[in-house]
């Protein structure tokens, strides 16, 4: 009896000494991360995005709409103030009356242009993004800008449909970005035998309860632990960032390819020829593998093109790799900054001079960037602002 009493109490302290260990790494546990998310909160430029920004919102209070034919536009007469971190600038958005960020007068020769949040503008002024620039080289051309942030193919091809016979036009440019069209694509297409069909439902969505559960606990941490999300930013987002397009990559190749041959054949149905732009991400420049298969991708647009009489391929890699990704990507969103957007514009007015316009390179005007002082977030300032931007 006496042996089985020691044995027991000897259970009980060893018990204890576990829990008191336990309880002594929880609370280790705590205090570091408490330590961490408070010099996080103190140094907001270590942190990783959280959402996408900051709005003094002038007038309305939305910033999207749902489309009947393109997906979603922006809110039409949306006027409003954006920051997309504390460590970007703040910078001013007016959406017109067509739900897009257009504020340019057009005349001239028309050309359209379409793309996703890096043709917007997000992180920039209007008047510094790359469609304002090139509006303002070519006075003699009128840029009509239909760019809204998470469009892709199948967005812009629907616009594309509408616009393109209301508008006289012999160019239309596809801005493509690398990182995420193939996904956009993937979400919002599938294929239908030689062809593809559009559901902005994204038809190839599927989340049971066991992924719908992670994802809640997912954006919780998210949208409240500044830790988490760098431990995510730098362990699981490279394996679970794109996935609908990354588990299948010859679908979304194929299924971009799809899209793209109908673009060109709108175009050549309105006798214009179809430039697609290449917009590299931040993670190929600085050398990460994002899982989107750059290359890949590069290789069925140069393919595409060589088989697409009215279609040619401009790929602004060559330009962003030679500048500092810190000059021209955000310091923790990751669109292009006003530089960026220089070299883009840049790289598409070359080629606007010489091989659409077959003009002598030796003549063309020296481009010149000039760093615009930052703006005040004032809603008494934006017809100022906005005047500006007209004034292109």
């Amino acid at each position: 009896m006496e042996s089985t009493g020691r044995a027991r109490r000897g259970t009980r302290i060893r018990g204890a000494k576990i829990a008191g260990t336990l309880g002594l790494l929880s609370l280790s546990v705590a205090v570091t991360v408490g330590f961490f998310e408070a010099l996080l909160a103190a140094f907001p430029g270590l942190q990783v995005q959280a959402n996408e920004g900051e709005y003094i919102f002038c007038s309305p209070y939305t910033r999207h709409v749902e489309h009947p034919r393109f997906g979603h536009t922006e809110t039409p007469g949306a006027s409003y103030f954006e920051r997309n971190s504390p460590r970007d600038p703040w910078y001013y958005v007016h959406v017109n009356e067509e739900g897009f960020r257009d504020n340019q007068r057009h005349s001239g020769e028309r050309v359209i242009v379409l793309g996703d949040s890096m043709t917007r503008g997000t992180l920039v002024n209007e008047y510094e993004s790359y469609g304002g620039l090139i509006n303002q080289w070519h006075p003699d051309m009128g840029f009509h800008i239909y760019g809204v942030g998470g469009y892709g193919q199948a967005n812009t091809l629907r616009i594309y449909q509408d616009k393109g016979a209301e508008i006289p036009h012999r160019l239309v440019i596809q801005q493509i970005t690398l990182p995420n069209d193939l996904d956009d694509n993937v979400e919002r297409t599938r294929r239908v035998g030689d062809g593809f069909e559009v559901d902005f439902a994204k038809v190839t969505a599927k989340t049971t309860e066991s992924t719908l559960l992670l994802l809640r606990v997912h954006q919780f941490l998210w949208q409240t632990s500044s830790l988490y999300r760098i431990v995510y930013d730098a362990t699981l987002r490279a394996s679970v960032q794109n996935w609908d397009a990354r588990r299948d990559i010859d679908n979304a190749l194929d299924l971009t390819r799809r899209l793209l041959a109908g673009l060109a054949a709108e175009a050549a149905a309105n006798q214009a020829d179809l430039l697609l732009l290449v917009i590299p991400g931040w993670p190929e420049i600085v050398g990460r593998d994002d899982g989107m298969a750059p290359e890949r991708q590069r290789e069925m647009l140069r393919a595409f093109v060589e088989d697409v009489p009215n279609a040619h391929l401009l790929d602004a890699t060559p330009s962003l790799a030679r500048a500092d990704p810190d000059l021209t990507f955000g310091v923790i969103d990751k669109h292009l900054t006003a530089y960026g957007h220089f070299l883009l514009a840049e790289t598409l007015d070359q080629w606007l001079w010489q091989d659409w316009q077959g003009k002598s390179s030796d003549v063309r005007p020296r481009r010149t960037f000039v760093q615009q002082p930052a703006i005040a977030p004032d809603c008494a300032l934006t017809e100022d602002y906005l005047d500006w931007v007209r004034s292109i």
